[in-house]
């Protein structure tokens, strides 16, 4: 009776772990390249079910690493060079599927140490129609130095011979190019870096004007900032400028608008697949009925 009493225990442990596993997936979710260099990330569809169709909507957050979906050669992509997808397969497959690479490139002269690549949106569907929802996948790139740099760094890093007053006057120049404290605003939030001074932030569509409020380090710092009505803004940045006596330094603040980014959820054709339930109610009979017999057999024993 102990093996029978085992292989119920087996079996409601099997049946707690059934899953269905229903996501999008990749190769790599964390990577260094280095500057003008580019790496190729594997993109994959996890289904229980058939499906013969994917959508998602692939988007990166900074110019400086620019990203695009390269497809699997066996299916076809209906938006190559756009930024919402949709593969056909084909025939419907089910497991992992292979939907193509992520080609991410980090440019010469990047003025970022990284950026990000987002997927999501995303959807899988049957041959009748039936909507499977995919989870979304972050793709987080740091901005390496390549070696010949780095040899180019240490030389100019050796030490010279300068007058102590020199040096640290130099050291004070560094320090006082931090000349904001904080930016305030009740619409985005920017949080400050010591020696950053290029931000992105996403807005509402229907934000017609920011309201950014730069700090100053000292009383003495003079800040001035351009229009930051969303019409009157070029190039999509607000600049910054704060001044203290012979320093000068331009904060840059990129905007971006949030509907590129945006989920959207298809209510016409979402259909709520409820048919697990009647599998559970099922499973659940039988498991009862095995352990009903199982206590009158230990009973009789």
């Amino acid at each position: 009776m102990k093996k029978v009493g085992r292989f119920i225990f087996l079996c409601m442990i099997l049946c707690l772990f059934i899953n269905r596993v229903n996501a999008l997936s990749v190769s790599k979710n964390n990577i260094t390249i280095d500057k003008g260099g580019s790496e190729n990330i594997e993109l994959y569809a996890n289904s229980d079910k058939e499906i013969n169709k994917v959508e998602f909507t692939l988007i990166y957050m900074s110019n400086d690493v620019p990203a695009s979906f390269i497809i699997n050669n066996n299916y076809s992509d209906s938006n190559p060079n756009g930024i919402k997808h949709t593969i056909s397969l084909g025939d419907a497959k089910s497991g992992k599927i292979l939907l193509g690479t992520i080609n991410i490139n980090v440019k010469k002269n990047p003025t970022e140490k990284g950026g990000s690549v987002n997927i999501h949106s995303a959807k899988g569907y049957t041959a009748d129609g039936e909507v499977v929802n995919l989870n979304s996948q972050s793709i987080n790139v740091t901005i390496g130095t390549p070696v010949n740099e780095q040899e180019e760094e240490v030389k100019k890093e050796e030490p010279k011979e300068e007058p102590k007053e020199e040096k640290k006057e130099e050291e004070k120049k560094e320090i006082d190019k931090n000349l904001l404290d904080k930016i305030e605003s009740n619409l985005v939030k920017i949080e400050l870096k010591k020696d950053v001074f290029e931000y992105t932030v996403i807005i509402d569509k229907e934000v017609k004007e920011l309201d950014l409020k730069p700090v100053a380090k000292d009383k003495d710092t003079k800040v001035e900032i351009s229009s930051q009505k969303i019409d009157e803004i070029k190039d999509n940045k607000i600049i910054i400028t704060a001044s203290n006596g012979d320093i000068k330094q331009e904060y840059i603040i990129k905007l971006s608008e949030k509907e590129d980014i945006v989920v959207t959820i298809d209510k016409d054709k979402f259909k709520e697949d409820n048919s697990y339930k009647g599998k559970w109610i099922g499973v659940s009979i039988v498991l009862v009925v095995i352990l009903m017999v199982g206590f009158v057999l230990t009973k009789k024993k």
